[in-house]
């Protein structure tokens, strides 16, 4: 087979891949699968770009359930009708196809060419398999795909990228091949189907097996269950849509269709997708397909950690808000699980309307996580976040975090793991990686520093930091830190105690709310200053929890009788410029104060 891309008439100063072929893969021995065996199969596939010398910088992204090879570029000049994710894939663009080479395959079992239900059994001559097709699984497509991959050269896969049932494939790559895998992108997935789900794949099954015409799996080529087939992709694709996404595309918009056969529009939009569908995809394929998704459980009688203890790749799940069919709760399960075994994975939940489908819709704060995820740190990064290296300083507000970094830089050792609460964008891990090899996984709400941490190569938890910490065990850190974090919480007290548990130590600096300036200004004007700390007025700020030192330490002393007891450690006080430092009376000198917290 060729290792090199088939497309002709590239146009990268379009960013498009230009006129691609799909190739075949032939396998023609026998394939053990979990559940039978084939005496051959061959799957159909794309190529974009160019294998290295080395067979490294290759990216195989994996279709969805109804998705197929054709991810970017068109078949002809004429086409119109690009690639499912042309958007994504091509020069210049997140999956850059002038730095690698990307495959794709329609997975095994499917009905695009590739060896499935549909396809000629060898051992029946001129009958297709139908229902006699081995009950699929997802490690069997991985496998199949395994094969191509080795046909081609690969050596190694930069990364594996997937969504909904692509995502489980990535999922079951890094488990199946862990060290064959640097990168892995899963989007949108669940390591196994919940009983809601099962529930609606088999209302889906159901109605193709009532059609008469299912005829057991037995109709002929061009006929079959149209009718069950096509309510089956009625009934996924509410799945795949969002309510806030239904609702302002139709909402109860009355329908114009002949002989009023609908009489909202919704209905006429459902109809016009089973119909579409049942043109371009067999019923016992989908039949199949749903039952290796419902089958997929990398959760089982051992739990998530038994199935990733192996993995070595650096994992990057995103979901999205409006997701109902996997939701953000069952991606977070990959992530977590991950994390407690110790893992580099990071976590995105995208704010995004269009429900389980939004990976397929141009969104820029996904693209953006695509592309720095594959990169890193490249230019068009760098000058996003204008700001290139830890320790770049532009404000007073910077000065101050570089104050409290350079304290917290002489404090952890070499080698140690650290836990960054409010990490922002990831600079602090990303110095304490590179010049300590420190381990370290920070915890944002915000998308925008998240990504920023990825593109950093930093590990990086979007959510809420109560329940980060709720999936930590005891002792998980060295350090735990809170840099100008903790006084941005409610319940800040309860917080430090929960840290303290999951870390052996904790890092912890705020600004002094009793530095004589405030207290001047508002004995003077009776109203709050207002700087570059403080720069929001009352009516428009954010929850903030300002205190003074003095209101820290007794609430350090008071909590000496708690199930977790613990004492101040190390303590460094800063003026009012956040250079110089002070001893004498902190709680009134001191513009900010950096404590280290230690168990008893």
């Amino acid at each position: 087979m060729s290792k090199s891309n088939e497309f002709q008439n590239p146009d990268p100063e379009k960013g498009h891949v230009g006129v691609v072929n799909a190739q075949t893969y032939q396998h023609d021995r026998t394939f053990e699968m979990e559940n039978g065996a084939l005496d051959k199969f061959q799957l159909i596939y794309e190529t974009y770009g160019k294998l290295n010398e080395d067979g490294t910088n290759a990216i195989l992204i994996c279709h969805a359930l109804t998705g197929d090879h054709h991810v970017a570029g068109v078949y002809s000049k004429d086409d119109r009708h690009p690639g499912w994710w042309d958007h994504v894939v091509g020069p210049g663009k997140p999956v850059d196809t002038e730095e690698f080479f990307v495959v794709c395959s329609n997975c095994l079992g499917a009905c695009k060419g590739s060896t499935g239900p549909a396809s000629e059994n060898p051992q029946t001559p001129g009958k297709p398999y139908g229902m006699n097709f081995p009950d699929l699984t997802i490690k069997d497509m991985v496998r199949a795909q395994k094969h191509l991959l080795d046909s081609l050269g690969i050596q190694s896969l930069h990364a594996i990228v997937g969504g909904s049932m692509g995502g489980m494939q990535a999922l079951q790559w890094i488990v199946e091949f862990p060290e064959f895998v640097k990168r892995a992108l899963v989007i949108a997935a669940t390591p196994c189907h919940n009983a809601q789900t099962i529930a609606f794949n088999e209302v889906g099954r159901r109605s193709i097996r009532s059609d008469k015409e299912w005829k057991d799996g037995n109709y002929l080529e061009g006929e079959g269950p149209r009718d069950g087939l096509a309510v089956a992709r009625m009934m996924a694709h509410i799945t795949y849509l969002s309510d806030q996404g239904m609702e302002e595309k139709f909402g109860r918009d009355l329908g114009a269709s002949q002989n009023n056969k609908f009489e909202f529009s919704v209905e006429s939009y459902l109809d016009y997708q089973g119909a579409k569908f049942v043109d371009r995809f067999d019923a016992n394929t989908y039949l199949k397909l749903t039952k290796a998704l419902d089958r997929f459980d990398l959760v089982g009688e051992d739990g998530l950690e038994n199935s990733f203890k192996d993995v070595s790749a650096r994992v990057l799940v995103v979901s999205f808000t409006s997701d109902w069919l996997y939701t953000p709760a069952q991606n977070k399960l990959i992530v977590e699980a991950l994390h407690r075994l110790g893992k580099e994975a990071s976590y995105l939940e995208i704010d995004h309307p269009h429900g389980h489908d939004s990976f397929l819709i141009q969104s820029n704060s996904f693209l953006r996580a695509v592309r720095v995820f594959l990169n890193g740190l490249d230019e068009k990064e760098k000058s996003e976040q204008n700001v290139d290296r830890f320790r770049k300083v532009e404000d007073r507000y910077e000065v101050k975090k570089e104050a409290d970094f350079k304290v917290i830089d002489h404090w952890v050792k070499p080698a140690e793991s650290v836990l960054d609460l409010g990490c922002g964008r990831g600079m602090l891990l990303e110095y304490l990686r590179d010049s300590k090899q420190v381990r370290g996984l920070g915890v944002d709400y915000d998308t925008a520093k998240a990504t920023s941490c990825i593109a950093r190569e930093v590990a990086v938890y979007q959510a809420d930091i109560r329940k980060a910490m709720e999936n930590l065990g005891d002792d998980s850190f060295d350090w735990v830190i809170f840099s100008r974090m903790i006084e941005e919480l409610p319940e800040p007290g309860s917080v430090i105690l929960e840290a303290l548990r999951v870390g052996k130590r904790v890092a912890l600096s705020f600004v002094n709310y009793g530095y004589w300036r405030n207290r001047i200004h508002f004995l003077r004007k009776g109203i709050r200053i207002k700087n570059d700390v403080y720069p929001d007025n009352w009516e428009k700020s954010d929850l903030r929890n300002h205190f003074s030192i003095s209101e820290f330490e007794n609430f350090c002393k008071n909590r000496q009788g708690d199930l977790r007891p613990f004492e101040i450690g190390r303590k460094v006080y800063h003026q009012g410029d956040w250079v110089k430092t002070c001893s004498v009376l902190p709680n009134l000198r001191a513009g900010l104060a950096i404590y280290e917290l230690t168990k008893k």
